[in-house]
């Protein structure tokens, strides 16, 4: 995986954070984010836990990037 934030494409450096947001049981939001985009999350009251970037598959292959559109 690269250790690029997910938000505002700043390389991490120090300590990785996953950020999630559930509406009616379907995942909306799921992103790997630097600690500054962390504290915006907690801000805006967004699930953030810090993670272990060395043992997260690739944003490619969790799937959670591309969810469908229902109109």
């Amino acid at each position: 995986m690269d250790n690029t934030c997910e938000h505002c494409g700043a390389s991490i450096a120090g300590n990785a954070y996953r950020v999630t947001s559930e509406e009616a049981g379907r995942t909306m939001l799921d992103m790997v984010v630097c600690s500054l985009c962390a504290v915006e999350a907690q801000r805006l009251h967004l699930h953030t836990e810090e993670i272990d970037i060395s043992k997260q598959p690739s944003a490619r292959n969790r799937g959670s990037q591309h969810l469908p559109i229902v109109i």
